[in-house]
């Protein structure tokens, strides 16, 4: 009953327009004051605990590292060269700009970590442009969403970070897992560019030739970096993901200051502030989840859940397509972290039992989180992209629809083939 009142209260206050943190908090304080009138009251102060227990993490640490680099990204004009890196590459070919969308966020991906602030950068920049060369403006704002979505997938990932400390899982690993995973996505992307451009008679871009080619080419290379140093920070044991995100942050800031020489101390300084804001959101909902998520055990939500499960089926690939429609359906309804927070401590036991790799379940888990991204009512990239391009939420997310199948593909490739995630793990690490 006290279950059922908190996952109630919970889903009011978020469709009443409420930040997901305070609506998760609000909803635990319900469940403990409801306690109190029954024969097992819940201690008031297993709030603060759990909400202290909930960021005390060392791999946590990471996660504002990484954000502050992206930032430094952004704030030092590093987002524009990558949009050239990837114009020369395939802005030319049939999908034209929707090509370079793609290709930006997937460049990107290896920079920041997250699908917002790929989608914020890249859509900033592309959005106009394209509607100035003729793009449907909801077309427009549906290909950057779509793209935004390989941000998490590709390392370094914020979500393999949180989701690691969640259920104890080897980061790096993670990192490595989701490598091929963001490659699918990529290319199953293009595929759906090229064929709605050639549906719609999209235009296409000027071929770049010699040295302006060479100069957007190598523009893009020091930026590209990024992902290799941090992949092979951990598969030579050199540093944990912590930190990987330290080094990063540093690098970041040599080539700001003394390669292209576009950080100066304000901008360092903004950078700082906005990377500080976003993480502070991110952690108070990581500490509000934790309260979420524990009171959910009490109250035996994972017993509840897998027995549900097990009375439909024991087959591991019936309980992947399970668990994929259930991620679909909370990643429309609720931002990734906290359905993570609250699931992943139920879901990874139970499918360990089945002889599923938890690696491969981690990176079907922030996939399908991320396809929640550009589903509506909450998908945040679609709110995003709405605001830089001023276009109603529903129509970007018709617009996107064939972009949304693409990744479904993507994401039932993932699911039933497991080697493409745990081929690189077991190759580079075990």
């Amino acid at each position: 009953m006290l279950l059922t009142a908190m996952i109630l209260l919970l889903f009011v206050f978020v469709f009443l327009g409420m930040d997901i943190a305070w609506a998760i908090a609000t909803a635990a304080l319900g469940f403990i004051a409801l306690s109190q009138f029954g024969d097992s009251p819940v201690a008031f102060v297993l709030f603060v605990q759990q909400m202290t227990n909930g960021v005390d993490s060392f791999a946590l640490l990471a996660v504002p590292m990484f954000i502050f680099a992206g930032e430094l990204m952004t704030a030092g004009g590093v987002t524009k060269r990558l949009i050239q890196f990837a114009y020369t590459l395939v802005g030319h070919r049939p999908g034209g700009l929707a090509n370079v969308g793609i290709t930006s966020n997937f460049v990107m991906s290896g920079v920041s970590g997250s699908a917002l602030a790929d989608a914020a950068a890249t859509g900033s920049v592309l959005i106009p442009e394209m509607k100035r060369r003729g793009y449907p403006p909801a077309y427009s704002c549906a290909v950057i969403a779509a793209g935004a979505t390989m941000g998490p997938v590709i390392p370094p990932s914020i979500s393999f970070i949180l989701l690691g400390a969640i259920v104890n899982l080897s980061v790096g690993q993670l990192f490595l897992a989701g490598i091929l995973p963001g490659i699918l996505m990529f290319a199953s992307l293009l595929i759906a560019s090229r064929f709605m451009a050639l549906r719609m008679g999209l235009p296409v871009e000027e071929k770049i030739m010699g040295r302006e080619r060479w100069l957007a080419l190598a523009g893009g290379i020091l930026p590209l970096l990024v992902p290799i140093l941090v992949i092979l920070s951990k598969v030579l044991g050199i540093a944990t993901p912590t930190e990987a995100a330290s080094l990063i942050v540093l690098y970041t800031a040599i080539i700001g200051v003394v390669v292209y020489r576009t950080l100066g101390p304000r901008t360092f300084l903004r950078a700082a502030g906005r990377a500080a804001l976003i993480s502070s959101v991110v952690m108070l909902t990581v500490a509000t989840s934790q309260i979420f998520a524990s009171l959910a055990v009490l109250a035996h939500l994972g017993a509840i859940l897998t027995s549900a499960m097990l009375a439909i089926s024991e087959n591991p690939m019936v309980l992947l397509l399970m668990i994929n429609i259930i991620l679909l359906i909370m990643g429309m309804i609720m931002e990734p972290l906290p359905v993570m927070l609250i699931l992943a401590p139920i879901l990874f036991p139970l499918m360990a039992g089945m002889g599923v790799d938890p690696i491969h379940l981690g990176v079907v888990v922030v996939l399908n989180l991320m396809i929640g991204m550009v589903t509506p009512p909450i998908g945040l990239n679609l709110f995003v992209m709405s605001r830089i391009g001023g276009v109603g939420v529903m129509e970007i997310f018709r617009a996107g629809i064939p972009f949304m199948a693409a990744l479904v593909v993507a994401l039932a490739l993932v699911t039933y083939v497991p080697w493409i995630t745990t081929a690189l793990p077991i190759w580079l690490m075990r």
